[in-house]
């Protein structure tokens, strides 16, 4: 009797592994994490510019106080900056163009964003002989975590 037992409790064992092992749809199931995405919309007016200076030479800043830029977000998600055109489209930062004034001068501008926590900077650079911009700027900011 012990035996077959032994020989039942065996095959139950045996049953129970392979059944639970298999899997007859040929799915397989997985589990999406859907990301924390924070998008902030800025509009830098002419007026807006603040002027620095570094080792090139000047450059006009304008930073936003941003809480929702914590430090863990800082630390161990995504920032991506956009600039925005009145058209709605959207280019990265950084952003670099030129433009052409009235008299046919060419001259070359440079825009970036920095990050920290709590605060979102935008920086406007463009050649020697021009720094003031032409026109508002809107930016677009996606915070991923």
């Amino acid at each position: 009797m012990k035996r077959f037992t032994f020989i039942l409790l065996s095959l139950s064992a045996l049953f129970v592994i392979f059944f639970t092992s298999c899997d007859n749809t040929g799915n397989t199931i997985v589990q999406q994490v859907q990301p924390n995405i924070l998008t902030r919309n800025y509009t830098v007016r002419i007026s807006d510019w603040s002027t620095g200076r570094d080792e090139v030479g000047p450059y006009l800043f304008c930073e936003f106080r941003e809480p929702a830029l914590t430090s863990n977000i800082f630390a161990n998600g995504t920032m991506t900056a956009f600039i925005r055109f009145s058209n709605g489209n959207l280019s990265p930062l950084p952003f670099s163009d030129f433009w052409v004034d009235q008299t046919g001068y060419r001259y070359e501008e440079y825009v970036t964003c920095e990050f920290e926590p709590g605060w979102v900077t935008f920086i406007f650079k463009a050649d020697d002989q021009f720094l003031a911009p032409a026109f508002d700027y809107t930016f677009q900011v996606r915070l991923i975590w």
